[in-house]
């Protein structure tokens, strides 16, 4: 086993666990979606490219510097041709660990429909614990462009949609719980979906959005999007700039 691979191995493994947990969850096919966890200021471990996330096995995790420079991978794999976009989210969110980007069904859906409907306060839990889903523009896959297009919406919100490709989601805390929080998104979106399918959204009001602060206070979660970016819930879907 190489020096880092030892060194962060519990990480190694739970970013494994996360890609064969994707996979499960259909929300990635064939080799698509990528994964990536910030273990250390200067490494960070990313999937690698041409292979399906349910065959992810230990060995199969690169490590690269955050300029891109690989540090290991074992021969015959090196990282996702998604790494820009990842080492550029890491970059302007120091405080992000954990970047989870796939294609789940419902939400992709809601990418190409271009709906801003998961930026819309509609349901508490993915209000406190994630934030507005940003639709980011399209640019194309594997491109500087795609990376560039996520600056003007990543302080403001940890879930995107990226349009007519798929959805990302970011954590301050780790990989898995960053899937975690994908899981949380592609559920609201299809409640979402199905209350359309009814006759309509009702979103919460202002003072509902601000009164669910003091939950967050009770839960000691923090603001979601880059620290110190927004007064508050209000501001964040109502009257942010972005």
């Amino acid at each position: 086993m190489h020096k880092l691979q030892q060194q962060y191995q519990e990480q190694i493994q739970e970013l494994v666990d996360a890609c064969v947990r994707v996979a499960e969850l259909g929300y990635v096919t064939s080799h698509g979606g990528n994964l990536s966890y910030r273990v250390a200021e200067n490494v960070v471990l990313i999937t690698p490219t041409k292979v399906a996330k349910r065959k992810i096995k230990f060995d199969d995790i690169c490590l690269i510097d955050m300029a891109g420079n690989v540090l290991f991978a074992k021969e015959g794999r090196k990282p996702t041709g998604e790494t820009p976009f990842h080492l550029r989210i890491f970059n302007k969110r120091p405080d992000v660990k954990g970047i989870v980007h796939a294609h789940p069904p419902v939400m992709t859906g809601f990418a190409i429909a271009s709906t801003d409907l998961l930026a819309v306060p509609t349901l508490p839990e993915p209000i406190i614990e994630v934030g507005p889903m940003l639709t980011v523009p399209y640019e194309e896959p594997l491109t500087e462009a795609l990376a560039e297009a996520f600056d003007d919406k990543l302080a403001y919100a940890n879930a995107f949609l990226m349009k007519n490709h798929g959805a990302l989601v970011v954590s301050t805390e780790g990989v898995e719980r960053a899937l975690d929080f994908f899981e949380m998104m592609e559920a609201a979106a299809k409640s979402l979906l199905v209350a359309k399918l009814l006759g309509g959204v009702d979103p919460l009001s202002k003072e509902d959005v601000q009164n669910l602060e003091r939950t967050m206070k009770t839960r000691n979660l923090p603001m979601p999007g880059a620290p110190g970016k927004v007064s508050g819930l209000v501001e964040l879907f109502f009257d942010r700039k972005k």
